[in-house]
């Protein structure tokens, strides 16, 4: 699969809130590339104990933040139909993910924080469901190592090629 996420090439060429908006999901989007590359059958149906979400729900359940994120600030859904699947989900909350940095990309600092999700500022969407995001994504990993299957070796902290970025 072909994502924007699986690398970190580029730093934002915005040095205001929206860049940091945009790295932030940056981030978002490289860790969970990284969390569900790679999972087995085995992996995505693993849960640690009865009622307790598995790797595929919660790949799910992460669609459906980035999804309701993109609907409230964009107005529109990119689909209409839920994901079959676990891989579908993926596939689809990463490209959620990349529409809104695309979008946090295009609008400026003004428009951004105008935007009231549920009559809240903007702030609740980093504090709620992009927090949320990390938060699943790191329980995906620890699932990983759980069920014997840990995330593919990657740095995130240097996960970008330092020449092309240096300023």
């Amino acid at each position: 699969m072909d994502s924007i996420f699986r690398s970190i090439k580029t730093y934002p060429d915005r040095k205001d809130a929206n860049g940091v908006v945009m790295r932030l999901l940056d981030g978002l989007g490289y860790r969970f590339y990284w969390a569900t590359e790679g999972l087995s059958d085995v992996d995505v149906s693993f849960s640690p104990r009865k009622h307790s979400q598995s790797i595929g729900e919660l790949m799910t359940h992460i669609w459906g933040l980035a999804h309701w994120v993109h609907l409230n600030l964009l107005g529109k859904r990119l689909t209409d139909a839920r994901p079959d699947n676990p891989a579908e989900a993926r596939v689809q909350a990463l490209d959620t993910l990349a529409a809104i940095r695309e979008y946090v990309a295009r609008v400026d600092e003004q428009e951004l924080f105008a935007c009231e999700v549920e009559g809240m500022p903007f702030w609740h969407v980093i504090n709620g469901p992009l927090a949320d995001v990390l938060t699943h994504t790191g329980q995906i990993a620890s699932l990983r190592r759980l069920n014997g299957n840990p995330v593919l070796k990657h740095n995130v902290f240097l996960c970008h090629d330092r020449e092309k970025n240096k300023a």
